[in-house]
């Protein structure tokens, strides 16, 4: 046992006193001074007053200490804790910390306090030490030679030497003053953090073993990772690199490197990649074909003309902002949350196949044209700065909307559902700042000269025949209000709404689509129209006095008024089949048509059928219907005539002595008489 002795100078007296330890002089208690310290140790019952000591049989057998967050300033008496293994004392004011009697020591947390420094040379068993937010300016481990966690990170370290820790697996010394690191020593590295230092190099070809990397916001100017095949975390960006390989590290999953100097950067090889952040650096392509599991892709602030992500339908959060790019097809990615594409030269983005989309952020491009409607999760929308003359926000979401600016653009109306007119009106304002003066909302907006075409497949169809040049909606009028002759047949096209813009239309064929309305009333010039093979339920011809020609069969009508077609001279309506998607017109009065030479009326529903007044008729098909008596007595010119499959009882044709053709079969005849058509081929 120690003991200090004190000498003292008493005029004429000399005094001698001797100071034993503190645990002689509180009979075998151990001396602590702050009082959070012993009251953490009164909670863990090892002690029960406070009273600055604690009975030292309590805690010298204690091999595990969590005194983590009480506040202590003062961890003297720790030195009696000899049986300590393990020392968790992180987020205290601790300013100097003394383990040296604590020699069994495997783990030492003292994270989270004041420390300017840290002896732990004693501490030979030590397996973990995390003093990670001090204030250290120097750490010596080399007699730590079973380190396997160091984290010293966010301290004032200027050098840290690991040479002598060769079992390392976990290093984390980032937020230091390193200037060098060598870990050629540390084979079995797993984790190597050691970002925010002032590293200008650093050599990692002897860890084969790591997994992740951490060099973030240091001054290197290179990096080799061909060694580090295992490699699944790769962060070096705020450095100055201008190439880097990663052809090695097929395992790679994150990967961030922005702010560097890199002009291109080969992922082919990087098939398991989920997050990649390349921005702010001087890319002018970049390859993303091959990394499919993408889920992050942040590549903005670079000078990329073009961006394919149609193979990354992963993707939830894409930002490509500042760069070059022209136009942008995101229509694969239907997983995207976030999509941020502001600043670059779009003249069009169809975001109608994104419907999870939360923030979209497109400000500061050529948009003419923005459709949102089906983007019902919006919750954010940056829209302004650009050149749109539309923008449909007939998506339901106005109240739930937390950003909404769409300013400068060239719009004095925005759509939106009628339910939200008044809530838009109220809350997205210029007083607000999300609107430009004079903006109102509507249901429908139709910039001036401007024709409203909403179907996709109707305006693609109108740009490959020249007349518009953007899916946007919207069809400049002056390109088709003087076009005669318009074929759109084939389209798949489901809405025909803006065709009311071709004031000069002669000839229309829009046959073979899934039209299910048709709204001709503008198109008063109409001589000709082919819309065959559609949905169409009514079919409204009364503005169309001029029409010539109208094919309307294989549709769903059940009536069909052309009284007001006086110059009608062919006119199908029949039917391919009989079946309950296809006409079943029951009535049809052609008494004003006298011009009509063709009629196909086959394979509907008609009971009768008066065509006394079609004497210019050459063809005539009315089988496959219901009809129970025909008068073509008047019809001298039919060479044509079908009207079998009905519930005909009698059939005189004396007068058709133009007849070519009769075909009477499948009817109830109880007399037929063919005695003036002696030359006509019959089928009965």
């Amino acid at each position: 046992m120690i003991f200090n002795t004190i000498r003292t100078w008493i005029p004429g007296i000399f005094l001698i006193s001797v100071m034993a330890p503190a645990s002689m002089l509180w009979g075998q208690n151990t001396y602590v001074p702050d009082n959070n310290f012993e009251q953490a140790l009164i909670d863990l019952d090892y002690d029960d007053v406070l009273d600055n000591s604690v009975l030292t049989a309590n805690i010298s057998g204690v091999t595990s200490l969590d005194v983590s967050e009480k506040e202590i300033s003062d961890l003297t008496g720790i030195e009696d804790f000899t049986a300590l293994t393990e020392l968790v004392c992180y987020n205290n004011y601790l300013t100097t910390l003394d383990l040296s009697a604590n020699t069994a020591l495997n783990i030492l947390e003292g994270n989270y306090n004041q420390l300017t420094s840290l002896g732990v040379s004693a501490n030979t068993a030590l397996t973990t030490l995390r003093c990670n937010h001090n204030q250290l300016t120097s750490l010596d481990v080399s007699a730590n030679t079973s380190l396997t966690i160091l984290d010293c990170y966010n301290n004032s370290l200027t050098s840290l030497d690991v040479s002598n820790n060769t079992a390392l697996v976990n290093l984390e010394c980032g937020s230091n003053q390193l200037t060098s690191l060598d870990v050629s020593s540390n084979t079995v590295l797993n984790y190597l953090d050691c970002q925010s230092n002032q590293l200008t190099s650093l050599g990692v070809s002897s860890n084969t073993a790591l997994t992740s990397l951490l060099v973030n916001y240091n001054s290197l100017t290179s990096l080799d990772v061909s060694s580090n095949t295992v490699l699944t975390q790769l962060w070096f960006y705020g450095n100055s690199l201008t190439s880097l390989d990663v052809s090695n590290n097929p395992d790679l999953n994150s990967i961030l490197c922005e702010s560097n100097q890199l002009t291109s950067l080969d992922l082919s090889a990087n098939t398991a990649l989920t997050s990649l952040r390349c921005w702010n650096n001087q890319l002018t392509s970049l390859d993303v074909s091959n990394n499919t599991a993408l889920v992050n892709l942040e590549c903005y602030t670079n000078s990329l003309t073009s961006l394919d992500v149609s193979n990354n339908t992963a993707l939830t959060e894409l930002i490509c902002s500042s760069n070059q790019l022209t136009s942008l097809d995101v229509s694969n990615n239907t997983a995207l949350t976030i999509l941020k594409c502001s600043d670059n030269q779009f003249t069009s983005l169809d975001v109608s196949t994104n419907t999870d989309l939360m923030i979209l952020r497109c400000e500061g491009n050529q948009l003419t044209s923005l459709d949102v409607s089906a983007n019902t999760a919006l919750t954010d929308l940056y829209s302004y700065d650009n050149q749109m003359i539309h923008l449909n926000m007939k998506n339901g979401v106005t109240d739930q909307l937390t950003g909404f600016y769409a300013t400068d653009n060239s719009f004095d109306c925005i759509e939106v559902n009628a339910d939200d007119i008044a809530y838009a009106t109220a809350n997205w304002t210029y007083a607000n700042g999300n609107i430009d003066e004079g903006v109102g909302f509507s249901v429908v907006c139709a910039p001036e000269g401007y024709t409203y075409v909403p179907d996709n497949n109707f305006e693609q169809a109108l740009i490959d025949l020249g007349y518009d040049d953007t899916l946007d909606d919207y069809v400049v009028t002056a390109n088709i209000s003087g076009v005669t002759n318009l074929n759109v047949a084939g389209k798949e096209i489901g809405d025909l709404t803006g065709i009311e813009g071709f004031t000069a239309l002669t000839e229309l064929y829009c046959h073979i689509n899934q039209l299910s309305s048709l709204d001709v009333s503008s198109n008063t010039a109409l001589t000709y129209l082919q819309c065959n093979n559609n949905q169409l339920t009514s079919l409204d011809m009364s503005s169309n006095i001029s029409l010539a020609f109208l094919d309307c069969r294989n549709n769903q009508l059940s009536s069909l008024d052309v009284s007001n077609n006086t110059a009608l001279e062919y006119l199908n309506c029949n039917n391919t089949s009989l079946n309950d998607n296809n006409n079943q017109i029951t009535s049809l009065d052609l008494s004003n048509n006298t011009a009509l030479t063709f009629l196909d009326c086959a394979l509907n529903q008609l009971t009768s059928l008066d065509v006394s007044n079609n004497t210019a008729l050459t063809y005539l098909n009315c089988s496959s219907n219901q009809l129970t008596s025909l008068d073509v007595s008047a019809n001298t010119a039919l060479t044509t005539l079908n009207c079998y499959d009905n519930q005909l009882t009698s059939l005189d044709v004396s007068a058709n002595t133009a007849l070519t053709e009769l075909q009477c079969s499948d009817n109830p005849f109880t007399s037929l008489d063919l005695s003036d058509s002696l030359r006509l081929p019959v089928h009965r």
